[in-house]
């Protein structure tokens, strides 16, 4: 019933007679199991003007239908009794009751909580729908009926798959569907309310906003009505960039992360000597207890509690020990965030979640752009669980209300400077410096209490230096350790000379740079100007060769190692070859900094800073240089050869490892002044961005670079990062954005006479635009490319030229002049050593041989460019491989070819959507359509077709969209649906 009339027995189609009796069998099934009169069906069949032989004509079709219904003369599928007609069918043996029991499976499954149960389910039942109800049957008076609820019920149904689909994170892949009904439904605002939740959470707030306007349209153009409180709520929670209700991962990529969810501890490790707090500790569990009795009328569902107090008393190792002490009450993990609040401005809420996210094991390109969709996914994966998020060094309330948790079950803990006391329902504990008694006993712990007792008068002189901060105890006290000849006199003469400033600087962290200022200058000259020279680095991590760098010396170790004894330095962790990365406590580091401008003349800091720099330039460029040609380690005596690649050559990890601090680097480089460094870390970081598919990284270091070289007035390089930062919008579908700044760097390039970068930023605009209804443009830049790149001898570049201009071909219809120009790439790409380069021609080639009935040609190309891309781990490049084979043994033809494009096809969906590639998500999304369609199942394969439609449309991909118009008006024409 669902959809064109049809019966069938054993595999084979029955026939059902002509129109009439089938709209006699169509109103025998919509009553189905129940009797119908001769009265009832001459209607159905005539409406209110029936002939007189009518009722003849009635049991003339019922006789037809039993002979073709009933399994004998005995059978009583199709049978007459006193009251009528009765068609006799099992649930199993109707589409419109196997709908109905899916249905109810997956409501009963949504009402316990199971939405990927839920979501099998109603899609089944979903994919029983063939087309209209009742269609090629005549309508009259009843069936119209009939049909509308028949379309209801699929609707709810759809309404009620699409919220299972959402509340597992795949909003994306229901977005399309849901658009394409809500515009054949433009009435029903529960349609528009499932379509803008799912826009919403997957990332797409405009949309969401513009699907609301068209459905208020719509309801005032038909009804005169403004929309209903449901579609006002939600309308108001996306402007404001509110948690919308239900669960809200935003991706499948993101519903995978949640459902692999595994208890962790990014907790600092326990501190052996922690000694006293224990009435704090003690309250403070009390208080984040969720579901203690201290929480018993509390008015906040989320327990918060601040450690606030002076800057080394010891919050970060208080809250330590009570986020571990706390274990068995947050059983689903504790999370540590340090905040730097200390250092300044402290890090942004939006680049912490950025690292929450990741460490939940949502994918980088899954991590939305806005700062307030991080905060909604982060709370949304916390939600139902119970974990501890400790931030530590907070600077204000604005940085803390992002990070906090969003339902009950889990607490936050901040340790910070500033008593906040304007975040809402949070408990703000003091933390006092230590009494006379607890600081002996940490020092005792430290030093060794027979070392103490032998002299008592000298160790009270020290405890009185340190006036009861932990962090100058802890100082004190490693040194003392770490010299076991000296006498405790020694260091307590030491501290007298600080004695005045200590009584003075009571307050505030006056009393912490005392403490430090204390064991900084009891250090030998070399060690303290390498203390000072830490000070000088925007991280308080840094890699061991930094060091060594800002000291231009090749062995720093003997003055690491006395900061290392000193306590004022620790080993952060030791990579596979054994260098070491180092970390100063953010307090010293502050302190380290005044120092080294007190201390040090400008140039020398600035050498020292350009030294660093350099270094992490030359490795940069090292590691761009391994990943572009395919090598697992760098060429002996290539710069940073020890630190760029781990021993197995996971270049890849150590490109993620020192991500923050490559892009933080080239933005301070940019904030002081060094226009040289910066735009070649800009540059070589371009294609690692790229490659790697970090797309907030390549935007932030484009804009440094932008900044740097227009206070600097370079103009060249200005042009250069305002190409990059087009290229960046227009990975991420922001190609009308990505144009105009093209043509602004473009315009400014060729009228300084840099033709070569001009070519460049051309190839890159080329590639973009040629899909997008520009593939003139497309032409004309490739072509101007080439010549110039042939010219100036850069041959890779002319083979990154020569594709572009083949997609341009391509895209212009000019298939066979597009092999041709692929034809000399490839002959220039096998002599590049660019392994990437080769696999980007060749699977541009197996393209246009497709297109152009190049079969055989064209699946060897792309198993070429499969087997390149996985060699650089180019997962994009793989992606576009798998398309480009499925639509290869789609185009090839045969229902067994259209199988075989389903592997391919799936595979490189799944790659697509975890990286957050629109584009190939759309087209694959198409060819998935028409896979589904030659298989037979022509409603699967219209729906993956009308969501590739909306994303070609929303992408502004119009050669696409047109492809894809002109294809199903094609089959539509020969009969392809029916």
């Amino acid at each position: 019933m669902l959809g064109p009339l049809a019966a069938a027995a054993e595999g084979r189609s029955l026939p059902l007679g002509g129109p009439r009796q089938r709209t006699l069998l169509a109103t025998l099934l919509a009553h189905a199991n129940t009797a119908v009169g001769t009265e009832r069906l001459r209607e159905a069949v005539w409406g209110t003007t029936a002939p007189p032989s009518a009722q003849a004509n009635v049991r003339s079709y019922v006789a037809a239908l039993r002979k073709v219904l009933n399994r004998g003369p005995d059978d009583e599928r199709l049978s007459l009794g006193h009251h009528g007609y009765r068609l006799h069918v099992g649930r199993d043996e109707l589409d419109l009751y196997v709908f109905e029991d899916l249905a109810a499976r997956g409501r009963a499954a949504l009402a316990r909580g199971d939405h990927r149960e839920a979501a099998g389910r109603l899609e089944e039942a979903l994919a029983l729908w063939r087309g209209t109800p009742f269609e090629g049957v005549a309508h009259h008076d009843t069936l119209p009926l009939e049909t509308a609820r028949l379309e209801e019920a699929r609707l709810a149904v759809l309404e009620d798959w699409a919220g299972a689909r959402i509340a597992l994170g795949e909003a994306r892949e229901v977005v399309g569907t849901l658009r394409g009904e809500a515009a054949r439904h433009p009435l029903r605002e529960s349609l528009w309310a499932r379509l803008m939740t799912a826009q919403y959470r997957a990332g797409r707030t405009a949309d969401a906003l513009h699907s609301y306007a068209r459905a208020r349209a719509a309801l005032r153009a038909e009804l005169g009505l403004e929309p209903g409180e449901e579609l006002r709520r939600l309308h108001h929670a996306v402007l404001n960039r509110a948690p919308v209700p239900g669960t809200p991962p935003p991706s499948a990529p993101v519903a995978q992360a949640a459902a692999e969810w595994r208890p962790m501890s990014q907790l600092p490790t326990d501190a052996t000597d922690f000694v006293g707090r224990e009435h704090l500790l003690a309250e403070a569990a009390a208080l984040l207890d969720p579901s203690g009795p201290a929480r018993a009328g509390a008015t906040c569902a989320v327990p918060v509690a601040v450690l606030t107090g002076l800057p080394g008393v010891g919050k970060t190792t208080l809250a330590t020990r009570l986020a571990h002490e706390l274990r068995d009450v947050f059983p689903d993990g504790r999370l540590f965030v340090h905040l730097d609040g200390a250092r300044g401005p402290g890090r942004s809420p939006a680049a912490v979640l950025a690292d929450l996210l990741l460490s939940l094991g949502v994918p980088g390109s899954s991590v939305p752009e806005a700062g307030a969709d991080r905060a909604a996914l982060f709370r949304s994966l916390l939600s139902g669980r119970r974990v501890l998020v400790l931030l530590d060094d907070a600077r204000d309330e604005a940085q803390i209300r992002p990070l906090l948790p969003g339902t009950p079950g889990s607490a936050a803990l901040v340790t910070s400077r500033a008593r906040l006391t304007g975040l809402d329902g949070a408990r703000l504990l003091d933390v006092e410096p230590f009494g006379p008694g607890e600081a002996q006993d940490l020092l005792r712990r430290l030093v060794g209490p027979r070392r103490l007792a032998a002299e008592p008068e000298a160790t009270e002189r020290v405890l009185a230096g340190c006036a009861g901060l932990p962090l100058a105890l802890r100082v004190t006290g490693a040194r003392l350790a770490g010299r076991p000849h000296w006498r405790i006199r020694r260091l307590a003469d030491r501290l007298a000379d600080e004695r005045g400033r200590l009584t003075e600087l009571t307050v505030g962290d006056l009393a912490v740079r005392s403490c430090v200022a204390t064991s900084y200058h009891g250090l030998e000259p070399g060690a303290a100007r390498a203390f000072r020279a830490v000070g000088l680095l925007p991280s308080p991590e840094f890699p061991g060769w930094a060091l060594g760098a800002l000291l231009d010396c090749r062995d720093p170790e003997p003055v690491t190692g006395a900061l290392l004894d000193a306590n004022l330095l620790q080993v952060a962790c030791v990579n596979a070859h054994g260098q070491p990365r180092y970390r100063m406590h953010d307090l010293l580091h502050v302190y380290a900094a005044e120092r080294v401008r007190a201390e040090e003349d400008p140039a020398w800091r600035r050498q020292a800073l350009e030294r660093v720099l350099d270094g992490w330039l030359e490795r940069l460029r090292a590691a761009r240089d391994q990943l572009v040609r395919g090598r697992a380690r760098p060429a002996a005596g290539a710069p940073g050869a020890e630190d760029t690649a781990d021993q197995g050559g996971d270049l890849v990890g150590w490109l993620e490892a020192e991500r923050h601090a490559l892009v933080t680097g080239t933005e301070f480089a940019a904030a002081e002044g060094f226009g040289e460094q910066t735009a070649g870390l800009a540059a070589a970081l371009e294609e690692v961005c790229h490659l790697l598919n970090w797309w907030d990284e390549w935007e932030r270091v484009a804009r440094a670079a932008l900044d740097r070289a227009t206070a600097d007035g370079d103009a060249v390089a200005a042009a250069v990062a305002l190409g990059s930062l087009a290229r960046s919008s227009a990975v991420r579908g922001r190609v009308g954005e990505a144009v105009s700044r093209w043509a602004d760097a473009v315009e400014r390039l060729d009228a300084l006479g840099e033709a070569h970068h001009a070519a460049r930023l051309r190839v890159h605009r080329s590639f973009a635009v040629a899909d997008h209804g520009m593939a003139a443009l497309a032409e004309e830049d490739a072509r101007a490319a080439v010549a110039v790149l042939r010219r100036l001898g850069d041959e890779h570049g002319r083979v990154t030229a020569l594709r572009s201009l083949a997609f341009a071909l391509s895209c212009r219809g000019r298939g066979a002049e597009a092999v041709e120009v692929l034809s000399v790439a490839l002959e220039s790409a096998e002599r590049l050593d660019r392994p990437l380069a080769l696999a980007d021609v060749l699977q541009m080639l197996g393209w246009v041989e497709t297109g152009e009935g190049r079969f055989a040609e064209a699946g060897d190309h792309l198993r070429r460019a499969l087997a390149g891309f996985g060699a650089v781990r180019h997962r994009p490049g793989e992606a576009y491989a798998l398309l480009g084979l499925g639509r290869l043994h789609l185009t090839a033809g045969g229902a067994a070819a259209a199988a075989r494009a389903l592997g391919p096809l799936d595979r490189a969906l799944a790659v697509f959507t975890e990286l957050g590639e629109r584009r190939g998500e759309a087209l694959t999304l198409h060819w998935l359509g028409r896979a589904h369609t030659a298989l037979g199942d022509s409603a699967r394969g219209a729906l993956l077709r009308a969501e590739a439609a909306g994303a070609f449309a929303a992408l502004g991909m119009a050669f696409w969209a047109e492809e894809a118009e002109t294809e199903t008006g094609a089959e539509a024409e020969a009969g392809c649906y029916g």
